[in-house]
């Protein structure tokens, strides 16, 4: 194969999951991990030809070009961070002669089309149930504001998880906005009391020409936000399909081109399927698809470099897989989210972890190491 990879992403299980998924179908990758001060676990993987550390997403596209510089055979590059596909974006004309990029049709539109609001509109214009939805810049509180309520940065390239909260009443609202260090605006929706969670995770080349959705992820978290949880994997059943046919829609006329998830909420009380948001990178749980028995790092590779991806599709089946975040996961247990034997069960059904690899294990022992040893230092 001529065209090379190049993973881009944080030292993160995400940036790992596509080494994983490449590296089992015999294609290493160089990889670039952006992050001060790090000694990477994912560098660690047998999969990595080579791999350098930038300390910001800004120093990202200098990077590109000093290690790499070929016409005839570009790149093949990979996105595991919001910042990330923002800046790569944005810098299509200095780098598309040299790389295969995870861009939209509109080079220099992917950072707003990935802000809430963008997201939202155009979810609701393809069909899509979004919850009622508030956007705050002045920090007052609206007036006709529902409660409860969760707040989240209106982009994830300015934002954090510190910008996510749940306000019961109107003084809890008021008390989070008056907060100086929150994203300028701030996206405000009603509480929807999920059933579960789910995302359909997948790929789009050629600007939405071709859409791979693998299948669905199934999230049962009563009391957490972070969809980094224990999950089933599957494929879509057909009471989803009409949320899948408007889910494709959104990334065609996004013009998007890379791997993806889209993420929903089911409503307790009425069953209905509400969008949240689209990652416009490689999903933090995409682990799980490969593992089912569909490689989409690898089919979205055979894309761009001329081989057969159709035939690659074709011989793809979906089984049933439960994921787990192993050191994340004991963490929740030991803070009682959830009780020893529930994480035992789920543990004893789990066929896919986020970090450790039987063929591959450094990553995992070197991450463990890591997180052990920062819990020791946070103790003394």
């Amino acid at each position: 194969m001529k065209n090379k990879v190049l993973v881009i992403g944080a030292d993160h299980h995400n940036t790992l999951g596509i080494v994983e998924s490449l590296g089992q179908k015999g294609l290493n990758s160089y990889v670039l991990i952006v992050g001060e001060n790090i000694n990477s676990f994912v560098l660690k993987s047998r999969y990595v030809i080579e791999g350098w550390v930038c300390s910001s997403p800004e120093q990202v596209v200098d990077e590109m070009l000093k290690h790499f510089s070929d016409t005839k055979n570009k790149v093949i590059v990979y996105s595991s961070y919001d910042n990330i596909s923002s800046v790569l974006d944005s810098s299509v004309q200095r780098l598309s002669p040299f790389f295969i990029l995870p861009v939209t049709n509109m080079p220099g539109s992917l950072e707003r089309k990935m802000s809430k609001e963008y997201m939202s509109d155009l979810a609701r214009e393809v069909g899509l149930d979004v919850p009622r939805t508030w956007m705050v810049s002045d920090r007052e509180v609206p007036t006709d504001i529902e409660f409860p309520c969760i707040t989240k940065a209106i982009s994830s390239v300015e934002g954090s998880k510190k910008n996510i909260k749940i306000c019961k009443k109107r003084e809890e609202l008021e008390e989070f906005l008056a907060n100086s260090e929150h994203c300028p605006i701030i996206q405000i929706q009603k509480f929807i009391i999920k059933d579960f969670e789910f995302q359909f995770l997948g790929c789009s080349m050629d600007n939405g020409k071709h859409i791979i959705i693998s299948g669905r992820t199934h999230i049962d978290r009563p009391n957490g936000i972070d969809n980094t949880f224990f999950l089933k994997f599957d494929q879509v059943e057909p009471e989803f399909l009409d949320t899948l046919s408007k889910a494709k829609e959104f990334i065609k006329r996004v013009g998007y081109s890379g791997t993806f998830s889209i993420e929903f909420l089911k409503e307790k009380s009425t069953g209905k399927n509400y969008f949240t948001e689209t990652n416009f990178r490689n999903d933090g749980n995409a682990i799980c698809q490969t593992s089912a028995g569909m490689n989409i790092p690898y089919i979205y590779y055979l894309y761009y470099s001329g081989g057969d991806w159709q035939k690659e599709l074709s011989v793809s089946t979906v089984s049933t897989t439960y994921l787990m975040p192993e050191i994340y996961y004991f963490k929740c247990m030991l803070k009682r989210e959830f009780s020893l034997k529930e994480w035992w069960r789920n543990y004893r059904r789990t066929t896919c972890f986020i970090t450790y690899f039987k063929e591959d294990q450094k990553p995992f022992w070197h991450s463990l190491f890591r997180e052990l040893k920062t819990t020791l230092r946070n103790r003394l």
